[in-house]
C-alpha cells in the first residue's frame, strides 16, 4: 500500500529560500504535493499523480492569502497558487497545465529584497541575540559574585533533566547565532556576485541548509524541553518521593535497594522515627537522595545516603567533583560544610569529612555520599575496616 501521507523538517531560513526551493520541487518530482508547513518547522505532503509539479519560493512579508491585495492577484495571473508561508518565505505551487512565469523578474529588485528581508534581518538578529546572551551571563555572574549559596548547586544541576536541556539549548542557539554573522555575508556575497556577472542566483546545498537551520529549530526545540521538565521536576518528587514520619509503611521497601540505613552503622532501625527518599531521574543521572532521623533516646542522629549511577564514567567523576567541591562551600544538604580530604576506602576515588563521619566514594559510574551526624557532636567513624566493608558492600560498591 503506497503511503498517502508524510512529514518532512522545513528548517530553512530566509536567506536559504533558494535551497528550499530546490528542495521542494525535488519532492514535487517524486510526486509530493507540499500542503502546509506546521510552526514553521514541520512540512506535511501528500501524494499527488500530478508530473509537473513546480514551486516557487518569494521574499514577502506575512499576509494574509484571503485578502484581495495587488500580491496575491499578481501571483495570480502570473499562474501559481499559494500553499503556505514560513518566515518571510512565501511558498507558490505551478497550477496545473499553466505556464506559470517567474514571480521575480527584475535582478537588481530581487537583490535588494533579499538584503532587507533575508540578509539584514539574520545579521541584525545574530547579532543582538549575542550581546543579550553576553549580558545575561555578566547579570548571573555579578550576581554571583562572591555568594556561595548561588555557586552551591552544580551537582543538584547535573542530576537535572531541566539544566541538561537548558545548557544543551544554550550550546545549540549560540552556534546558530554565531554561525549566521559569516553565512550571512557568504551569501550575500555570492548574490552579488551573480548579479553583477548576470549569472543564475546560486542556490546554497540544501542538506547544508536544512543543517544551519536545524541547529537554530533545536536551540528553540530544547528550550521548551527546559520549560517543560522544570515544571515537571517540580511535581515529580510530589509523585514519587516520600517525606515524613509515617516509616512502618515505608522503610521495608528501601531496605531492598542499595542504601546504607540506620542498621548499617550500627544504629538501630526501629528507633528510626523520620525519613526522607528523593529519587533522581535523568538522562545522565538515576540515583536517590535518602535521609533518616534516628532517635536514640539521647538525642537524634542523622544517617545521610545518597548514590547516583551515571551514564559515563567520566559523568560520574564530574559529579563526584560537584559534590566536593558543593559541600565545602556552603550547608549543602543540611550537612553543614564538609572539607574532605582524600583517602584510601577500597574504591577508585574516596574521601573523608569529619573524622570519618562523612565519606565520598565513587566506583567506576557510581558515586555516593554518606555520613553519620550526632547532634550532640559524637558522630561515628564510618572508616573502620568492618563498617567500611558493611558500607561498601550495601551500595553494592564491593
Amino acid at each position: 500500500m503506497r503511503t498517502r501521507w508524510k512529514l518532512r523538517l522545513f528548517p530553512y531560513e530566509n536567506m536559504d529560500y533558494k535551497a528550499a526551493e530546490v528542495w521542494l520541487n525535488r519532492q514535487g518530482e517524486k510526486g509530493w504535493a507540499l500542503e502546509r508547513v506546521w510552526f514553521s518547522a514541520l512540512a506535511v505532503f501528500s501524494r499527488s499523480e500530478r508530473e509537473d509539479l513546480r514551486y516557487c519560493i518569494d521574499l514577502h512579508k506575512k499576509w494574509d492569502a484571503t485578502q484581495d491585495d495587488g500580491y496575491f492577484q499578481l501571483c495570480q495571473q502570473a499562474g501559481w497558487d499559494y500553499v503556505a508561508q514560513v518566515r518571510n518565505m512565501a511558498i507558490f505551487s505551478a497550477r496545473p497545465v499553466a505556464e506559470a512565469v517567474p514571480l521575480q523578474t527584475d535582478r537588481t529588485m530581487e537583490e535588494r529584497l533579499y538584503w532587507r528581508r533575508a540578509i539584514l534581518p539574520t545579521l541584525l538578529d545574530s547579532l543582538i541575540g549575542l550581546l543579550l546572551l553576553a549580558a545575561l551571563v555578566a547579570a548571573i555572574g555579578l550576581v554571583a559574585w562572591g555568594r556561595d549559596s548561588l555557586l552551591a548547586s552544580w551537582s543538584a544541576q547535573l542530576c537535572s533533566t531541566s539544566f541538561l536541556c537548558l545548557l544543551l539549548s544554550a550550546v545549540f542557539c549560540v552556534l546558530e547565532l554565531v554561525w549566521a554573522i559569516p553565512s550571512g555575508f557568504l551569501h550575500w556575497r555570492r548574490w552579488k556576485r551573480a548579479v553583477e556577472e548576470d549569472e543564475p542566483i546560486p542556490a546554497a546545498s540544501p542538506l547544508w541548509s536544512r543543517l544551519e537551520g536545524l541547529v537554530g529549530r533545536l536551540g528553540g526545540f530544547l528550550f521548551r524541553l527546559y520549560l517543560l521538565f522544570y515544571f515537571l521536576e517540580a511535581f515529580f518528587l510530589l509523585l514519587v518521593g516520600y517525606s515524613g514520619s509515617d516509616v512502618l509503611d515505608h522503610r521495608p521497601e528501601y531496605q531492598t535497594t542499595p542504601l546504607v540505613m540506620a542498621e548499617d552503622v550500627g544504629l538501630d532501625g526501629e528507633a528510626v522515627d523520620y525519613l526522607s527518599y528523593k529519587p533522581v531521574l535523568s538522562p545522565m543521572v538515576r540515583g536517590t537522595r535518602y535521609l533518616e532521623e534516628v532517635d536514640t533516646g539521647e538525642g537524634l542522629v542523622m544517617v545521610w545516603c545518597d548514590r547516583y549511577t551515571c551514564a559515563t564514567e567520566w559523568y560520574a567523576q564530574l559529579l563526584t567533583s560537584a559534590l566536593w567541591k558543593d559541600s565545602a562551600r556552603s550547608n549543602y544538604e543540611g550537612h553543614g560544610v564538609l572539607e574532605f580530604q582524600m583517602a584510601d576506602l577500597g574504591t577508585e576515588e574516596g574521601w573523608t569529612a569529619r573524622k570519618g563521619s562523612f565519606l565520598l566514594l565513587r566506583e567506576g559510574q557510581t558515586v555516593a555520599l554518606v555520613g553519620v551526624q550526632d547532634l550532640r557532636g559524637d558522630s561515628p567513624d564510618l572508616t573502620t575496616p568492618e563498617q567500611l566493608q558493611t558500607i561498601l558492600t550495601r551500595l553494592d560498591l564491593r
